[in-house]
């Protein structure tokens, strides 16, 4: 079992507080931070999380996973999750291999087919059913990881997006490529995951009951022999995940017992100040940690 967690990028939480929170997490040894990737996000997240509604406020994901890898020497970073619709496939490719380079390989490449419709029309981005999105990260998917691995200048030309002798180097430093984490739960995330992920992370606070029949269904999948996908069910502190180390490991040993992988904490929707989350990593850590002898 392996522990990461999810911090937000919005609100109280600005570049030195995300730094710090960072820096502390690695030396306790968790596995991975993740951060969203998005323009801003609902007014809700903001109301829970002590910020302001009418300024969202938000960090851009792959700008600061970059400064955090150069602050950082042994854990993972990634986005959760960057949606590909929105991005230029040949640019969020580049963008990932950097920072897989600047952290020296310790990237994991989070992807899904966005959410938040709002932010879309904002920025004056595409927007249109979840079916075609999922057609358009599928089809952008397809050209990076050919940018990434093939030694070769790369031609593509698909329905929504184009490429003509691409060229593209440095690669990053993963091999064959960063390992491919995908946002959701529905059948067609599931399928396309089932091809290419290395890992699945559902919406947060899935109760165990979904979380266990989600396992199944990538089990089918996948088949016997098939591509191996670690589970991360994602709680949020304090609400889902509780307020002591004993529901602590009680709400990891359910979703352990579900299929779980990986467990992330989520603080993106809860007011918890710095001072709070490092005291909390600190505890989670000297409770929990022992109880899991692969814990990172």
């Amino acid at each position: 079992m392996y522990f990461g967690f999810h911090l937000p990028t919005h609100g109280q939480y600005g570049y030195d507080e995300v730094l710090e929170i960072s820096r502390a997490a690695e030396e306790l040894n968790f596995d991975s931070i993740w951060v969203g990737d998005h323009f801003y996000l609902p007014k809700e997240f903001y109301e829970k999380t002590g910020g302001d509604p009418e300024r969202p406020n938000k960090l851009d994901a792959w700008t600061l996973l970059s400064a955090i890898a150069a602050q950082t020497s042994r854990i993972r970073l990634g986005a959760r999750v960057s949606p590909l619709p929105f991005y230029d496939p040949g640019r969020i490719a580049k963008i990932v291999a950097t920072v897989d380079i600047i952290s020296r390989g310790r990237v994991n490449f989070g992807v899904g087919a966005g959410w938040f419709k709002d932010e879309a029309i904002s920025f004056g981005l595409w927007w249109g059913k979840h079916g075609e999105r999922i057609s358009r990260m599928l089809e952008s998917l397809e050209i990076i990881l050919r940018l990434w691995t093939e030694d070769k200048r790369i031609t593509y030309n698909g329905r929504y997006y184009r490429v003509v002798e691409a060229p593209f180097w440095p690669k990053p430093v993963q091999k064959p490529y960063p390992p491919v984490w995908f946002g959701g739960s529905s059948d067609k995330i599931l399928g396309v995951a089932a091809k290419y992920g290395s890992g699945l992370l559902p919406l947060s606070n899935m109760p165990v009951k979904d979380f266990r029949a989600l396992a199944l269904k990538v089990a089918e999948k996948t088949g016997c022999g098939g591509r191996k996908i670690v589970l991360a069910p994602s709680l949020t502190y304090p609400d889902a995940l509780g307020e002591n180390p004993s529901t602590w490991i009680s709400r990891i040993e359910e979703y352990a017992e579900a299929g779980a992988g990986k467990i992330i904490v989520d603080f993106s929707m809860s007011n918890v100040p710095l001072n709070g989350i490092i005291c909390f990593l600190k505890d989670f850590s000297r409770r929990v940690f022992p109880k899991y002898r692969h814990a990172k």
